[in-house]
């Protein structure tokens, strides 16, 4: 799940809730979408055989075997009460004053590998169930909440929340994860320019420049007065300032031709190793991650800006919308994401670029 999951959600595994009055609930997953505000139980199951029907409550679930086995969907149930009584209690107050605590609303689901294409899923009231992390992962990443939990905007309410969490579920946050919470140190103000030194600055600087290129011509005058006069002589000091000024008047005209050329060397990996695909997604996958590992390469395409990885999600997606239907969908996780464990695996180091969230530096 860690490979499926972004940083925006939060996870907790094998909790123990104890809430007055009721029986302690063993929690197989708890999920918090700090962007959405949706909170989700989900109870993990595997069965001796694959499932032939999940039905809704009141019913038990019946697997290819013959067998029957208890609902997986009660069991939820149950402790998602237990679970919404504790977070009234010690979560909302603390955290999330201004929030009404009858409008809390908590998902549910049941996830088994057991449960593929050939079962016969009944239509449940309240839930979902899952057979694939992979699904479970996108949901628990989607999923909308008509009543969003929201954190507060102070610094530190991601870490003091994700304590209380770890303390009501009876759960440890490691020290990464932790240094990651920790609001992000204030950075000092910008020294203010001094606007009349800086331009006396800039003409000295200016005189200098011209100075040598002067003492340039004039040696190079001399060399061609010593040559055969069929070698041409070099340009005045006039024709290059005039040459140098009127290159500096065409900045759009090169900043059109750097993107085109990004572009174009992108399409370039990407179309190589996606042109022939099929329907087969380990073919398409494999062929997405090389073509990925032959931008990573190139080094023409690592700007200031760092690497555009929506560039790549971009060009990729027509030639895997077909069968696939997105890079997202493929991959599993989002491209960004996915851009990065990649980028670790060739044993790069990865990290964001400021201002550009959807760019990466790896160098």
């Amino acid at each position: 799940m860690h490979s499926l999951l972004d940083d925006d959600v939060w996870a907790f595994a094998n909790c123990r809730v104890e809430a007055p009055g009721l029986p302690v609930a063993e929690i197989d997953w708890f999920f918090y979408n700090t962007r959405t505000g949706c909170l989700m139980l989900s109870e993990w199951k595997r069965f001796p055989a694959p499932v032939s029907f999940a039905a809704d409550t009141g019913k038990e679930w019946l697997l290819a075997n013959g067998a029957d086995v208890p609902n997986p969907i009660e069991q939820v149930s149950r402790q998602l009460d237990a679970v919404r009584m504790v977070i009234r209690r010690s979560v909302l107050p603390q955290h999330f004053a201004r929030f009404n605590d009858q409008e809390l609303r908590l998902a549910q689901c049941v996830y088994s590998p057991q449960i593929d294409s050939a079962t016969v899923v009944e239509r449940i009231r309240f839930g979902k169930v899952y057979g694939t992390l992979e699904e479970l992962a996108s949901v628990v990443q989607t999923l909308p909440n008509p009543s969003p939990l929201l954190l507060n905007d102070h610094d530190d309410a991601r870490l003091s929340l994700a304590r209380a969490l770890c303390a009501l579920f009876r759960c440890s946050m490691s020290s990464g994860v932790e240094a990651k919470l920790r609001p992000a140190p204030a950075k000092a103000p910008a020294a203010r320019t001094d606007v009349a030194k800086r331009v006396s600055e800039i003409h000295r600087e200016i005189a200098k420049l011209h100075l040598e290129l002067a003492e340039l011509t004039l040696t190079a005058e001399s060399t061609a007065s010593s040559k055969p006069p069929s070698v041409p002589s070099p340009p005045t000091t006039k024709s290059l300032i005039t040459t140098s000024a009127a290159t500096l008047k065409a900045p759009a005209a090169q900043v059109k031709t750097v993107m085109i050329s990004e572009h174009a060397r992108m399409q370039k990996h990407l179309s190589s190793r996606l042109k022939s695909l099929n329907g087969s997604k380990e073919i398409a996958a494999e062929a997405l991650r090389q073509a990925w590992r032959s931008v990573l390469a190139d080094q023409m395409l690592h700007g200031p800006h760092g690497l555009s990885v929506s560039l790549f999600a971009s060009i990729a997606t027509p030639y895997i919308k077909e069968h696939h239907g997105s890079v997202q969908k493929l991959v599993g996780m989002q491209p960004r994401k996915w851009c990065m464990l990649q980028a670790e695996q060739a044993g790069l180091k990865p990290r964001d670029v400021a201002g550009k969230p959807s760019n990466i530096r790896v160098r």
